[in-house]
């Protein structure tokens, strides 16, 4: 399972001072919680600073909030990562507190691509039509990538996270 601080840089929370649509980040706590179902479970609280009241605040939580990253975990696992619907509260001045539950939850990555990929080569819409054995490569060598690109970011999130807090 991805541990809180993967998970808020895989659906790119902005850390304190950033701008999230009108509003400035005064401050987020992101944390490991106990999930639902098997399901491992993130709480996410932030006061944000803007004008344009809750609708508008709304407006700049739905992108940030509506992401269904992938992610892998210490292991190699994939999970599939998401946030549900926030609560708001006014708290005067511009100034609103946001509270939302995440979750991630295991997924077969490497069936889904395996489905993918023979799903085009029996609609014949893969260039080389490649055969099972060379399909099996693909998958393994995209998922690599993937992980890479993934730890790339993630790794990018912590030095802005580090940075902020020395």
């Amino acid at each position: 399972m991805p541990f809180a601080k993967k998970w808020a840089a895989m659906m790119g929370f902005p850390l304190p001072g950033e701008a999230l649509g009108g509003f400035t980040v005064e401050s987020i706590e992101v944390r490991d919680v106990s999930g639902e179902f098997g399901q491992h479970g993130y709480a996410v609280d932030m006061v944000l600073r803007g004008s344009g009241g809750q609708t508008a605040l709304q407006k700049a939580l739905r992108p940030l909030l509506g992401t269904r990253p992938v992610t892998f975990s210490a292991y190699g696992n994939p999970y599939q990562l998401w946030a549900g619907k926030p609560a708001v509260e006014a708290l005067g001045d511009q100034r609103y507190a946001v509270s939302a539950r995440g979750a991630g939850v295991p997924i077969a990555l490497d069936a889904i691509l395996h489905r993918f990929l023979d799903a085009l080569a029996e609609d014949g819409a893969l260039a080389d039509a490649p055969e099972a054995a060379d399909r099996e490569t693909l998958i393994s060598a995209y998922l690599d990538a993937y992980r890479d690109t993934i730890e790339r970011d993630v790794n990018r999130y912590r030095g802005r996270l580090r940075r902020l807090t020395q």
